[in-house]
């Protein structure tokens, strides 16, 4: 175990309790003001450290989303087609929307790897505080005076109080920055789900600061080292708010406002994420070989270790730390009945002798296990820790 010594040691002097801070004292009102005006020598900065290379093809910024998806070629793009430098983390702009210069954005991006912060900051035109959920980033990587630098809204994704300051804090920072936040809170580790369900944090954020959202779309092509991205055109969330009461002739159900808005509010994050995964899948279409799954003996078992041992070698884990927190992701009470139904009777079926064959139900519960993401993390880590 490790001693407090030691702990001392490690943390990041300065910054390893920024997510502590109340909404008055985790940014000034001149960093705020520094942040925006010396974003552009910033980003140089980055793109060196990082070593970035950003591509932007040209793309009709004058469609609209469904125009241009709807006009999109699925044709293959062959990487010989850009000119991508050798030795750089290329990074390729599908589309970036025509955004007003002094106004701030949510910036909305799905969470599919460890590069996913550091390309989406590089990419941004303007500055964009990170809204940030790993305490371990600030207080033992090296990246996090870079987050810190950048602009961030730490918290602890395990602490309710810390949570609960997120939006306060988002909305201070809207008055005159923009924000990036990743609505799915852990890395996609799942092998079947495109978008993994969405926190509804930036719906809030929207509705409470009157900002519009920028939904960001990122794969990753580690063997190439090449990221596609791609940027929507600005959601207005307070029109689509309008529209849903007028579809819904404002309450016809009638539910308590509180129930009614709560609904409202879980429509509005599922229409975002069907945009994301919308603009995913294109990418992949058009960027990504399909696999074949005679050629694995299990293609799902595959895809996991795959982007389990990305996560654990990029991102230094060990077996002390918080997978719970760090790899939680939402799910629906849909979601949450069909699984315990599944427990119950895989339980059933191996402590009750009923007369015939109940082992698909034990299958079931397995896969379940199996796609656990922060018990195969912590699996995979004690594993590598009893190697080592």
């Amino acid at each position: 175990m490790e001693t407090n010594n030691e702990q001392k040691k490690r943390d990041n002097l300065f910054i390893s309790k920024l997510n502590e801070k109340d909404v008055n004292h985790f940014t000034s009102d001149i960093g705020l003001f520094l942040r925006r005006k010396c974003d552009v020598p910033y980003k140089l900065v980055a793109h060196e450290i990082c070593g970035v290379h950003v591509l932007k093809p040209e793309s009709d910024i004058t469609l609209s989303d469904e125009e241009y998806f709807n006009n999109l070629s699925e044709e293959k793009i062959p990487l010989s087609s850009y000119d991508l430098k050798k030795g750089k983390h290329n990074v390729i702009v599908e589309r970036y929307p025509k955004l007003n210069k002094n106004e701030p954005y949510i910036f909305v991006c799905n969470h599919t790897c460890p590069e996913d912060i550091e390309t989406v900051l590089n990419v941004l035109d303007r500055n964009a505080y990170l809204v940030l959920g790993s305490v371990k980033t600030l207080r033992e990587e090296s990246d996090g005076y870079l987050v810190w630098l950048n602009g961030t809204i730490p918290f602890d994704i395990s602490n309710e109080k810390e949570k609960r300051t997120v939006i306060p804090k988002a909305e201070r920072v809207l008055k005159t920055n923009s924000i990036l936040i990743f609505p799915e809170a852990s890395h996609n580790l799942h092998p079947s789900k495109i978008v993994n369900n969405l926190y509804d944090g930036p719906v809030n954020m929207a509705l409470n600061s009157g900002r519009k959202i920028v939904i960001v779309s990122l794969i990753r092509d580690s063997e190439n080292n090449v990221s596609y991205v791609d940027l929507s055109n600005p959601v207005d969330i307070m029109r689509i708010n309008e529209e849903l009461d007028e579809q819904f002739s404002y309450n016809e159900e009638k539910l308590p406002v509180k129930e009614y808005n709560k609904k409202k509010i879980k429509r509005m994050t599922a229409i975002l994420r069907d945009k994301m995964a919308t603009s995913i899948m294109h990418i992949l279409l058009r960027h990504e070989e399909p696999l074949i799954r005679k050629d694995y003996r299990n293609v799902e078992a595959y895809l996991r270790t795959m982007k389990v041992y990305d996560s654990t070698k990029k991102l230094h884990w060990n077996e002390n730390d918080d997978f719970e927190g760090e790899f939680k992701t939402k799910q629906t009470p849909e979601e949450q009945t069909h699984q315990e139904i599944i427990h119950d009777l895989a339980n059933l079926a191996t402590t009750k002798d009923i007369g015939f064959d109940q082992s698909s139900w034990t299958t079931l519960a397995e896969d379940l296990e199996n796609k656990n993401a922060p018990k195969m993390m912590k699996k995979y880590v004690k594993q590598l820790t009893k190697l080592n």
